[in-house]
């Protein structure tokens, strides 16, 4: 029998416990405050500081996101689903905030706190819009690139304690309540202090490592290798995961997201596909014997998370994950893995993957040329199991891929709870 429900993917579910416990703490600190400080407030006017309360807590978490820290990027299953949840919480604040201007009974005359709170607001909701347009209609009236998307987190800090000071300068209830300050205050500092972490000492105390460019050379017509070593010892990390990288001798020192296409044992190597201003740059390669800064690894994008029988599916440079788990897979895990890709000439490592496919009986490799094949179909490939919801399905490629591939295999009744992916962009 078919579950009635349909199962989740751990990240959806890690998320939909954080969000889901901060709004149950927040009725329950509401229901306790109100029981114990009787309010001599209007009821909308309690109503609108229960969503500003929220908003600010859930700014002040997001604080705490943005420092990486790796014990809640492990339990958000990787920097990437972080992301999401920080996208996430952001399109609540906005909402929430938007709900607070609407019901909250306005004052008469001047008051000190009206000039902060129409001002956070107004900062905080263009902030949200700037933040999220990647990821929606509005893209094309904000054309960020992604040094301009991340210098625009910056700021965030500032506009919790603009909140919080439009919290301590108006007539609420909050303020009347010890229980309902020490809660959303206590919180809020704890954001700042995130945040102050994150701007004054990540750059000094955070996962960095100091490598130097061991080679660089381009494969194809649009994809250049970089091959990193380290003067003392290897990075620690697992197959499939991805750093920040500054390339001291690169067309510029910002620091961008790549995954290491090597396996955990072998120098970090990048496989960089042309498709920004800061990649095409990059086409005229980097010095050897340049210095590089290395973020991370981030990420959770990992073969072990599945089961014995294993279908990877990539689409173009989303081969990158692929090619290190591929070295590291062990001999108890069978895998499939087929390589999307528009013609031959782009599968510049079809010779390497075939190679391993020849000396690992337990790995299969399958080059998938869409302009003579057309599009990838699952049902139709030769999985070794006995239905395709014995597998365990990673993905990683680009949007529209990945949206087609989990249509398909949800119509073959694989668990979503059994299909993994990794976020093709960071923003």
């Amino acid at each position: 029998m078919r579950p009635i429900l349909p199962s989740l993917s751990p990240d959806v579910k890690a998320r939909g416990v954080l969000l889901g416990g901060l709004l149950a703490i927040h009725i329950a600190v509401w229901t306790v405050a109100t029981t114990l400080v009787p309010a001599g407030f209007p009821a909308i006017q309690l109503v609108a500081e229960r969503f500003s309360t929220f908003a600010i807590v859930l700014m002040s978490v997001n604080l705490v996101l943005s420092t990486r820290a790796g014990l809640i990027e492990r339990g958000l299953r990787g920097l990437d689903k972080l992301f999401v949840t920080h996208r996430t919480i952001g399109l609540t604040v906005a909402a929430m905030v938007t709900t607070h201007l609407l019901i909250v009974p306005k004052s008469v005359g001047y008051v000190a706190s009206k000039p902060v709170g129409y001002t956070t607001a107004a900062v905080l909701l263009l902030a949200i819009f700037i933040a999220s347009a990647p990821r929606f209609p509005w893209r094309r009236l904000v054309p960020l690139n992604y040094q301009t998307w991340k210098f625009s987190h910056r700021f965030m800090g500032v506009l919790v304690a603009m909140a919080v000071t439009h919290s301590l300068l108006a007539h609420t209830y909050v303020k009347s309540s010890p229980l309902l300050a020490g809660y959303v205050y206590g919180v809020a500092a704890v954001g700042l202090l995130a945040w102050m972490y994150r701007e004054l000492l990540f750059a000094r105390m955070g996962p960095f490592h100091e490598f130097v460019v061991e080679q660089s050379h381009l494969l194809g017509d649009d994809t250049t290798e970089v091959t990193l070593t380290a003067p003392t010892g290897n990075l620690s990390r697992t197959a499939g995961q991805f750093v920040f990288v500054s390339f001291e001798g690169g067309p510029s020192r910002e620091q961008h997201p790549f995954t290491i296409s090597s396996g955990a044992g072998s120098d970090p190597r990048f496989s960089i596909k042309s498709s920004g201003d800061f990649t095409k740059r990059l086409l005229a390669g980097v010095p050897a014997g340049s210095a590089a800064r290395v973020e991370g690894p981030y990420g959770a994008f990992d073969y072990r998370r599945g089961g014995g029988h294993q279908l990877w599916l990539a689409g173009g440079i989303g081969i990158t994950p692929f090619l290190a788990m591929a070295e590291d897979v062990d001999d108890d895990t069978s895998v499939l893995l087929v390589w999307s890709v528009r013609n031959r000439q782009e599968a510049i490592y079809e010779q390497e993957l075939s190679q391993l496919s020849r000396s690992r009986p337990n790995f299969r490799f399958r080059l998938h040329p869409t302009a003579e094949k057309g599009h990838v179909d699952i049902a139709a490939l030769e999985l070794g199991v006995r239905q395709p919801s014995d597998c365990s399905v990673f993905i990683c490629g680009p949007l529209a891929m990945r949206q087609e591939f989990v249509r398909q295999l949800k119509s073959l009744h694989v668990p979503r709870s059994q299909v993994f992916f990794e976020e093709f962009r960071l923003r």
